[in-house]
């Protein structure tokens, strides 16, 4: 009679244990429907002049659209993920070449990325995350949560 109860008791543990909820298939929804902003590229810190051009990155959960944009130009296309790992395929841009170096190298650094870690800091009371791009070990860039 006792092991009957054991064997309750262990059953109800085990039911009760909560499993990590799972992302989708090739979606990380942690990055999904936020703005990024960018703010170093290459462990360069991104200079208030350019800072304002807002060059910023947005992935959505309806349709896995990537938009890479900056004050006047944008670059689309799909993304896919998996744990850590990130693959951002980036299909067109336009080419209004506002700041076309800078812009240029953000959309290249994006396209070469394979995986993504993001940081929680707490800063005045507040929770900040940060999205850092890697391409192997080499950090690409790092971009704040509008």
């Amino acid at each position: 009679m006792k092991n009957i109860f054991l064997y309750i008791f262990i059953l109800a543990l085990i039911a009760s244990c909560k499993t990590r909820k799972q992302d989708p298939f090739g979606r990380a929804t942690k990055l999904e429907d936020k703005k990024w902003i960018l703010t170093t590229l290459n462990n360069k810190t991104i200079t208030e002049t350019d800072s304002l051009r807002m060059f910023a990155m947005e992935i959505f959960s309806e349709d896995n659209a990537l938009y890479l944009s900056c004050e006047c130009d944008t670059a689309y296309g799909l993304y896919t993920a998996h744990d850590d790992f990130v693959l951002l395929n980036v299909l067109g841009r336009t080419d209004v070449q506002c700041n076309p170096q800078l812009y240029g190298e953000f959309v290249q650094q994006a396209k070469s990325a394979n995986h993504f870690q993001i940081k929680t800091t707490k800063q005045n009371k507040q929770l900040k995350e940060q999205l850092i791009l890697f391409k192997d070990d080499q950090e690409l860039m790092r971009l704040n949560k509008k």
